[in-house]
């Protein structure tokens, strides 16, 4: 069950289990990965947890065959995830759960709903029953309509864990650089990153106006703000994993950054953080200005509560 996962996905699944044992669980969660198999093999590990807290046999070996009414699966058909299908959805999950603990359903490919779909999908969203979960993957986070968006906890799950992660970035980002990129010289980049962070994370709009060129000067080049962005992204699941659990971090070159940001911020705040910093990550894929994209980063970082 999602237990299993501990290792390889630690951060958000010690966040779930929490929730789960604190009667915390939110009616709507929505897992980005750009790995489809791990998604749904990871939702249907948190499935089995929900539905199942006594740990049946029975019960998950119908879920592992498909085969549990209290489940459902919704996959997209030629691309389009079908209002017909939702409806149906809705039908069926208008009476309580008999079988399990909750109800749970899975749109697997939330960026496939259209907006006809959505809307169907979002009364459900917004007035959920309390036994009722969603569980909605996506691999393109940027495609996931704002409306579904925002009433889901976003997390985002990678399909192995952060350990080696500076190493990782290392290797990646000496091929952008010359020969004499040495790894000193790369922990001294992530250092200045860090010094970055710590400025945005005292930043307002007004005070970002004075800022404003010393930032662009240091980031000028696409590689330079995807080492900055890739970074904080790691740098943001640090500081979320020492907020549960102070003893299981990797990072503990910057702790001492890690728990200053940890005790400055709640977990929700992290939370949308890491969703704002993974938006960009992706932008930075496509031809859009640079300069643009960074001030649309800055003030929707400072209006991040």
């Amino acid at each position: 069950m999602l237990d299993e996962y501990i290792k390889k996905q630690p951060i958000i699944t010690k966040l779930l289990i929490n929730s789960i044992n604190n009667n915390r669980i939110v009616q709507a969660y929505l897992f980005v990965s750009n790995d489809k198999s791990f998604l749904m093999d990871y939702s249907l590990a948190f499935s089995k947890r929900l539905i199942n807290s006594s740990n049946n046999e029975n019960i998950n070996k119908q879920i592992d065959n498909n085969d549990y009414p209290e489940l459902k699966i919704i996959n997209p058909i030629n691309n389009i995830i079908k209002k017909e299908e939702l409806s149906s959805l809705q039908k069926e999950f208008s009476v309580k759960s008999t079988l399990g603990d909750r109800l749970v359903y899975i749109i697997n490919g939330a960026d496939k709903l259209n907006s006809s779909s959505a809307n169907t999908i979002l009364k459900f969203l917004e007035e959920p029953s309390d036994d009722i979960v969603a569980i909605l993957l996506t691999d393109n986070l940027s495609k996931v309509l704002p409306t579904i968006k925002s009433r889901c906890q976003v997390l985002l799950l990678n399909n192995d864990s952060n350990e080696n992660y500076i190493d990782i970035l290392y290797k990646k980002y000496k091929d952008y650089k010359d020969e004499e990129y040495s790894y000193d010289y790369f922990i001294n980049d992530l250092r200045n990153i860090i010094n970055t962070i710590e400025l945005f994370e005292r930043l307002n709009i007004n005070v970002f106006t004075h800022y404003k060129s010393d930032i662009f000067d240091f980031y000028k080049s696409k590689e330079d703000l995807c080492l900055l962005f890739d970074f904080m992204l790691y740098f943001y699941y640090e500081v979320l994993n020492y907020k549960l659990d102070k003893n299981k971090i990797t990072g503990v070159i910057f702790i001492d950054n890690i728990n200053e940001i940890a005790n400055n911020n709640e977990i929700e705040v992290i939370q949308r953080k890491l969703v704002l910093i993974q938006e960009i990550i992706n932008k930075l894929e496509t031809n859009m200005n640079l300069k643009l994209l960074m001030d649309e980063f800055i003030i929707k970082y400072s209006e991040v509560k």
